[in-house]
């Protein structure tokens, strides 16, 4: 048993484009033996990686199942209505992939920045001893001390 929710889910698509090229060996004249052959190897290429978490070797094995589908049917061993079918399984599987690695990346956890604390700017009037002479102070100084 898969012990992983997003391994569960690849290795189910991967079942679904299975089950896709099993009902292309029932059909010879949509698919021929030996292309059946070649892709059911490996979608169990991509299936064994993907039940044992390695998503990377899924990945590649999915990319190489794609490039016999495209082989295969550029040498008409597949019809393109076949084709189209096997596409889209391996587009599932393709998204289930990305899915899976997304969710295995570790999660980063950024400390927000700490906001700066503002810094006061000076006015003239808070300097001490240092009045601007327009509130009056040194008019009233000098009335002081007199």
């Amino acid at each position: 048993m898969i012990g992983h929710p997003s391994r569960a889910r690849t290795a189910i698509t991967v079942f679904v484009l299975a089950v896709a090229l099993t009902g292309c060996a029932t059909a010879p004249a949509q698919l021929k033996d030996s292309a059946a052959e070649r892709l059911q190897s490996g979608v169990q290429d991509v299936t064994a990686s993907a039940a044992t978490g390695d998503l990377a070797g899924a990945r590649s094995a999915l990319g190489d199942l794609q490039a016999d589908l495209l082989a295969a049917a550029a040498a008409g061993e597949v019809t393109g209505q076949r084709s189209a079918q096997i596409q889209s399984a391996i587009n599932l599987v393709d998204a289930d992939l990305d899915a899976a690695i997304e969710a295995s990346k570790p999660v980063e956890t950024v400390a927000p920045a700490p906001e700066p604390i503002p810094t006061p700017t000076p006015t003239k009037d808070a300097k001490p001893g240092k009045g601007d002479g327009k509130d009056g102070d040194e008019e009233h100084g000098k009335d002081k001390d007199d």
